[in-house]
């Protein structure tokens, strides 16, 4: 899990420092786990002026003026899922504020955490299998909708 917010980090997301890994402890939760934050609500909306005036320029736009990326939530939890094998989740959760045309502008910066994230473990020896989740089902586990929503309070 460490590494997985390292490699967040080196892509520009931000820790949150809202005890989530605490609570789920207190919880006798299975997993562990943290939020990690990126985008900005107000500079992600363009608005209908501010796409009309820059997207026929010339040139690119200054980086003051250039939209930034939609908040988006990253939570990375971690469990032991038998002897000698772990489980990483690193599932992301765009939010409904900011700019929807680019709701989805921090893919690429997920995609090359992960690719850090497997290139580290695989340094280490570690096997991997990567499986793609479209989405998980609210049972509790720390990355799905309902904790998400409701502990971390994202929207």
């Amino acid at each position: 899990m460490r590494i997985g917010s390292e490699f967040l980090q080196e892509a520009g997301f931000e820790q949150r420092e809202d005890g989530f890994e605490a609570r789920l402890r207190a919880q006798d939760s299975e997993w562990t786990a943290t939020a990690l934050e990126i985008g900005d609500e107000t500079r992600s909306r363009r608005g209908f002026w501010r796409g009309l005036l820059t997207d026929e320029l010339p040139f690119p736009l200054p980086r003051a003026l250039q939209p930034s990326i939609p908040p988006t939530l990253v939570v990375v939890a971690a469990r032991h899922a038998a002897k000698g094998v772990g489980e990483l989740v690193v599932f992301p959760h765009v939010s409904r504020r900011g700019d929807a045309e680019y709701a989805r502008a921090a893919g690429p910066r997920i995609r090359a955490a992960l690719e850090g994230i497997t290139a580290a473990a695989g340094a280490e020896g570690a096997m991997l299998s990567h499986e793609s989740l479209g989405g998980v089902p609210d049972d509790g586990a720390p990355f799905s909708q309902e904790v998400v929503r409701e502990v971390l309070g994202w929207h």
